[in-house]
């Protein structure tokens, strides 16, 4: 999908089609993580993932720790012994 780069104040920024700010639930103000692939050049956005809230570890994290577990769970046995 082809964006426009826009000018806010000195620097220029990409806006987020409405279908990919809604599918991972971004919101305004909230910190992404911008990179560079080193061998193509493509620009990389991921959101960011909230790990604590209120010193608390987010049931978002805590599925994705359990989910992670799953899939690789023959993977993390054979590891172990």
């Amino acid at each position: 999908m082809k964006r426009k780069l826009v000018r806010t104040g000195s620097s220029l920024a990409v806006t987020l089609p409405a279908e990919v700010v809604h599918a991972f639930r971004l919101e305004k103000g909230q910190e992404v993580e911008v990179t560079v692939h080193p061998v193509s050049g493509a620009v990389i956005v991921r959101a960011g993932t909230a790990h604590y809230e209120g010193g608390e570890v987010t049931p978002r994290f805590r599925r994705a720790v359990a989910s992670l577990l799953k899939r690789r769970a023959t993977v993390y046995q054979a590891l172990a012994k």
